[in-house]
């Protein structure tokens, strides 16, 4: 999350959209004060220096190896601010300028639903290792997440209700103001790279930015076209903003 005062922006991060990339695009841009303007960072780093440096030296926050005070909730609770939450503590103005990221909600999906596998497979392999067995919670898990239509359903019927999976499948336009200039997931890189310059600010080379370890085919060939539908539906805002950013470069 950033509130540019200085520059008259602030940017609000959906998870597993590209924030994080898109954050750090705008910390090295030059348009940020950082004595003055607010961001905040996943971990609790200090400056956004501390943070580009502790990635660069840890396989650019590869999530597979991230520590667990580097993932989940707490890790992401400030970072991961929605608009609604930053303007009602007073962090930004209702009507100021914002942008942020938007993906096409079954990447999306697929997305959450990988990442949530690999780290529920690493700590199923923790407590094998430490105890000899797996936990009721890690064979619990293996029934229900660890095949697309198993975890689609736990998630949007089962157990919809559950405070972490709401939170986790929170439509990703709930970050963000009506007004929101919003930059599709494929060309977070074009987007970025207009909206800095015309603000005055820089765009590096060597920019590096956090690569997915995702690769779709899998989700999207074995999710049900039925669910893909019901998933569509569930989230047309999020769609219809995706399609209008990814328009802009396609």
């Amino acid at each position: 999350m950033i509130v540019c005062n200085s520059n008259n922006f602030a940017v609000t991060r959906a998870q597993k959209t590209g924030g994080a990339s898109l954050e750090i695009y705008f910390l090295e841009s030059g348009l940020i004060d950082y004595d003055n303007d607010i961001y905040t960072l996943e971990g609790g780093f200090s400056t956004w220096q501390e943070f580009k440096e502790y990635s660069d030296a840890h396989d650019n926050l590869k999530y597979s190896e991230l520590p667990r005070e580097l993932y989940g909730y707490d890790y992401l609770k400030d970072a991961q601010k929605t608009y609604t939450q930053v303007v009602e503590e007073g962090l930004a103005a209702a009507d100021m300028p914002w942008v942020g990221t938007i993906r096409h909600p079954l990447d999306w999906l697929s997305s959450l639903y990988y990442y949530a596998n690999v780290r529920r497979k690493l700590n199923a392999a923790e407590n094998l290792k430490k105890y000899g067995a797996y936990s009721d919670i890690d064979k619990w898990n293996d029934v229900h997440y660890s095949e697309p239509n198993a975890g689609w359903d736990t998630a949007f019927i089962e157990i919809v209700d559950n405070p972490a999976i709401k939170n986790s499948v929170k439509a990703q336009t709930s970050y963000y103001p009506d007004h929101a200039q919003l930059f599709n997931f494929e060309n977070i890189n074009e987007h970025a790279t207009a909206f800095i310059e015309a603000k005055g600010g820089t765009v590096s080379s060597n920019l590096k930015i956090r690569a997915s370890e995702n690769d779709n085919t899998y989700y999207l060939k074995t999710l049900t076209d039925d669910r893909k539908q019901k998933t569509l539906d569930m989230f047309a805002k999020d769609f219809a903003a995706w399609e209008k950013a990814y328009a802009v470069y396609n």
